[in-house]
C-alpha cells in the first residue's frame, strides 16, 4: 500500500498558483450559500470537500476517483467452478487550461491499483474475457499526458503516456457491460500490440477537424511503443527506457459525430498495425513481419420517450452499438469479431438513472489456429458466442450496483465443451 500512496498522491501535486490563476475576484457578488445536499443525494461519497471540488472544477481541475469490483462466478459448463473477485481503484486528474490559465491546453494523468484474480483469464480458456477490468494484480501509472489545440482547435497535438486502444476502437460507449469486448475493446484489436488501459505506452497523436468538408468529421493519427509483455518489467507504469525496446505501431481513423441533433452517434473506421517480427503461423511456422487490425464501429442513440409535458425525455432512451473488427488469420488466434448492444436507460418508471443492457459478441478463431488444434485434438476450432444481459441499480449517485448473466456458447472456438454460464455483480463507489 505504500507504493500506492505514492503512485496515487502525486497525481493530484498542483501548483497553487495554477490554481488560482485567471481574473480577480474582487468586486463580484457576494456567493449565496445554498443547503448541501445529503450523503445519499451527493455526487460523491465523500462529498464536494466543502464546496472545494466544485471551486476548482469552475477554474478547470477536476477529480475522478473510484473504485470498480467485479464478483463471478461460472455456475454451468466446467467440471470445476470457481467465484473470484477483482478490483480496480483508480485516481485520476484532469485539468483545463483554457479555464484556468486561458490558453487551449489539457493535462491528464491516472494510476491505478488493481487486485484480486480473472474469473476468465485464470480458469475459462474462453476467445472473451469476461470482465472489462480484467488485468494484472499491479499499482502503476496508467496514463500521463498533454494535449495542445491549435489553430482554434482544428488541430489537436497529444504526447505523453497513452492508452492506444482507448483512442482506436475502444467501446466506452458501452460501458456498463462487463464482458471486455462490449466494456472496452473486442479483443481483437489487441493482436496489433497496441498500448491499452491500464498499461499505456508512450506515445502521440494528431487530431484534425474535417468539418469544413463535412460537420462531424474528422481524422487522427496515432505512434506507440509496442510491448512484449505490457506489465513486465514496467510494472509501476516508470520504466520509459524498457517502452522503446519492443518496437512501434501505428494507428489511423476517419470518424464522423453527428452534430446538433437529440440522436447522438458517432461512426469510426480504423487501421492498427507494426512491422514487429514476432508473428509465426501456428499450423506450419512460417515467420511472418508485422500485423494489423482494421476496425467499423458506430454507435447511436435511436430513441427517447416523450415525457407528460410532451418534450423529449433526453436523458432517456435507448442507444446502440455495433462493432467489426478484422485480422489475419494465419498469425492470429483471432481473425473476426463482430459485436453488438443496445442500452436502454430509465426504462422503470421511477428509475431515471437506471440502465438495462443486452449484448451479443462472436469471435471467430484464425484459420491457423484451428489447423494446429485440429492435428493436435482432432477436430479444429470455429467461434465462439457469447450473450450477455445486465441491469445497472444506481441507489445514490456515488454508487451502482450491476448485476450480470453472461452465456458463452461453443467456448474458445470448441464445438466439443460444454455452453459456460457467469453469474457476476459489480459495484462502482465514486469517491
Amino acid at each position: 500500500m505504500a507504493s500506492l500512496t505514492v503512485v496515487l498522491g502525486g497525481l493530484f501535486v498542483i501548483p497553487v498558483s495554477l490554481i488560482h490563476a485567471g481574473p480577480s475576484d474582487q468586486g463580484t457578488p457576494p456567493v449565496v450559500q445554498q443547503k448541501a445536499p445529503s450523503f445519499w443525494d451527493q455526487q460523491y461519497m465523500l462529498g464536494d470537500w466543502g464546496g472545494e471540488r466544485t471551486r476548482l472544477a469552475d477554474k478547470g481541475v477536476t477529480f475522478d476517483i473510484n473504485d470498480i469490483g467485479d464478483f463471478q462466478a461460472n455456475v454451468a459448463g466446467s467440471e470445476v467452478h470457481h467465484a473470484t473477485y477483482f478490483g480496480r481503484f483508480r485516481a485520476s486528474t484532469d485539468i483545463d487550461f483554457n479555464k484556468l490559465a486561458n490558453f487551449n491546453g489539457e493535462f491528464f494523468a491516472t494510476a491505478i491499483w488493481q487486485y484480486g484474480p480473472n474469473l476468465s483469464g485464470k480458469y475459462l480458456q474462453t476467445n472473451t474475457l469476461t470482465s472489462s477490468i480484467a488485468g494484472e494484480d499491479s499499482v502503476r501509472i496508467d496514463q500521463l499526458w498533454y494535449q495542445q489545440g491549435f489553430a482554434d482547435n482544428m488541430f489537436k497535438v497529444k504526447l505523453g503516456q497513452i492508452a492506444a486502444v482507448n483512442e482506436f476502437g475502444a467501446t466506452d460507449f458501452f460501458d456498463i457491460l462487463f464482458n471486455d469486448e462490449l466494456g472496452y475493446a473486442p479483443n481483437t484489436l489487441f493482436t496489433a500490440r497496441q498500448p491499452f488501459s491500464p498499461a499505456g505506452k508512450p506515445g502521440i497523436i494528431l487530431w484534425g477537424d474535417l468539418s469544413d468538408v463535412t460537420p462531424g468529421l474528422y481524422t487522427k493519427a496515432g505512434a506507440f511503443t509496442a510491448y512484449h509483455n505490457a506489465y513486465y518489467p514496467d510494472i509501476h507504469g516508470f520504466n520509459y527506457g524498457s517502452d522503446f525496446n519492443y518496437g512501434a505501431v501505428g494507428s489511423f481513423e476517419i470518424g464522423y459525430e453527428e452534430q446538433k441533433t437529440n440522436y447522438a452517434g458517432t461512426y469510426k473506421l480504423g487501421i492498427n498495425a507494426n512491422d514487429l517480427a514476432i508473428y509465426t503461423n501456428p499450423a506450419t511456422g512460417q515467420n511472418y513481419d508485422g500485423d494489423f487490425t482494421a476496425y467499423a464501429l458506430a454507435q447511436k442513440t435511436v430513441y427517447h420517450p416523450v415525457g407528460a409535458d410532451g418534450k423529449l425525455e433526453l436523458k432517456k432512451g435507448l442507444d446502440l452499438l455495433m462493432e467489426f473488427v478484422d485480422a489475419p488469420g494465419d498469425r492470429n488466434s483471432l481473425q473476426d469479431e463482430i459485436t453488438l448492444g443496445s442500452r436502454y436507460t430509465g426504462l422503470i418508471p421511477g428509475r431515471d438513472e437506471d440502465k438495462v443492457a443486452f449484448g451479443f459478441i462472436y469471435s471467430k478463431n484464425g484459420y491457423a489456429s484451428s489447423t494446429a488444434y485440429q492435428a493436435l485434438n482432432g477436430h479444429g476450432l470455429s467461434g465462439e458466442a457469447t450473450v450477455e444481459l445486465d441491469y445497472q441499480y444506481n441507489p445514490t449517485p456515488w454508487l451502482s450496483i450491476q448485476p450480470d448473466t453472461q452465456v458463452i456458447i461453443d467456448p474458445g472456438g470448441d464445438t466439443t465443451r460444454s455452453t459456460i454460464v457467469v453469474l457476476g455483480l459489480r459495484t462502482i463507489v465514486r469517491f
